[in-house]
């Protein structure tokens, strides 16, 4: 597959780093993310880089990184740090590189992280006292399918879900391989992932002019013959859907598909659930994807002064199952805490 069609009809240019926002976009961010899935150890690394606008300096981007195993290990990090350039965003340990745009990117971090597989109970002062633990990860990815550019499959684009998304969002499915080091001990990485570009403003708050968002399912994987899937989906209150889009990569092409099921979160359990999706392409071919998750990490996306309207965020290791073939790879999701606790609310 060449560049071209790798891309998407996307402009190579957008693969550069944003190191100056626009005059005219007020609260204008720029965000890079990389899920990186080891298939044989089920090892799962989430690597976020955000600006951080509010603390006035465009170029530092905010770390967000979590690295899990299947035994229940999990270790956390967030920075603040410099170390942009036009082909690299970095957060001082973390970085992302571009290293051909639509082909190939890379995934560097050497620093210490938060053990937090069990949570101590005893304080210095103010501040929880954890393990901290001496992690690095090189990993090359190489991409497999094209570029998804949101609301390019779906008539009306993004519409008022642009708010949720926060602008104009690429996401793209690839092969990953390199090693990790966790305290001393190396482990190969060798698997799939999905990495995203989002650029834009993103807005939350209760001012915003369009409805709370409430909750999500994100998932998406490649097949070892080259079949795969994306989707991501928002729900109303009252459980039907805001608004969705989805894909069936056959044959190097994404057909737009509708989302006949999706697993919404209905617990946050961090491994073992079984997940089931059902998409339809527009010419009425059905594909039906099932699967279980190997490890989760659970955090706080959306506060709310109600106990009922926080909205918890999950991010799962699946191992994926379609016609015969298993992958490993992603899934996203939150739902409002009071319909994942009633079922109030919460989509069929």
């Amino acid at each position: 597959m060449n560049p071209a069609d790798l891309a998407a009809g996307i402009d190579p240019a957008k693969e550069r780093i944003n190191l100056c926002p626009p005059a005219d976009e007020p609260g204008f961010g720029e965000n890079h993310a990389f899920w990186i899935h080891d298939e044989d150890k089920g090892i799962q690394i989430i690597g976020h880089l955000n600006t951080s606008e509010d603390i006035g300096d465009y170029r530092q981007r905010l770390a967000k990184l979590s690295v899990s195993f299947p035994d229940g290990r999990l270790y956390q990090l967030r920075e603040i740090g410099d170390g942009c350039s036009a082909d690299e965003a970095g957060s001082g340990n973390l970085r992302f590189a571009c290293i051909e745009p639509f082909r190939r990117w890379s995934c560097h971090y050497a620093g210490a992280m938060d053990d937090v597989t069990v949570v101590h109970n005893y304080r210095t002062g103010n501040v929880l006292d954890l393990p901290r633990v001496a992690i690095r990860f090189d990993v090359e990815t190489q991409m497999v399918a094209p570029a998804w550019l949101q609301g390019s499959m779906v008539e009306g684009g993004l519409g008022l879900a642009a708010a949720y998304i926060g602008g104009e969002r690429y996401e793209q499915l690839f092969r990953a391989s390199g090693k990790l080091t966790v305290g001393g001990t190396e482990y190969a990485i060798s698997g799939y992932g999905n990495r995203t570009h989002r650029y834009g403003t993103r807005d939350l708050s209760a001012s915003a002019k369009v409805p709370p968002m409430l909750g999500h399912v994100w998932g998406a994987a490649v097949f070892p013959d080259g079949t795969g899937f994306g989707l991501q989906v928002f729900p109303n209150r009252d459980g039907t859907i805001f608004w969705g889009e989805a894909y069936v990569l056959q044959g190097g092409v994404q057909l737009p598909a509708r989302i006949i099921a999706a697993p919404w979160l209905r617990h946050y359990h961090r491994s073992g659930e079984r997940i089931e999706i059902i998409l339809e392409t527009h010419q009425g071919e059905r594909f039906e994807i099932s699967g279980e998750t190997i490890a989760s990490v659970l955090s706080l996306m959306i506060p709310a002064p109600v106990r009922g309207e926080q909205v918890p965020l999950l991010q799962s290791h699946v191992r994926y199952r379609m016609r015969g073939q298993t992958a490993d790879n992603m899934l996203e999701r939150s739902l409002r805490r009071s319909a994942i606790e009633t079922g109030i609310g919460r989509p069929a």
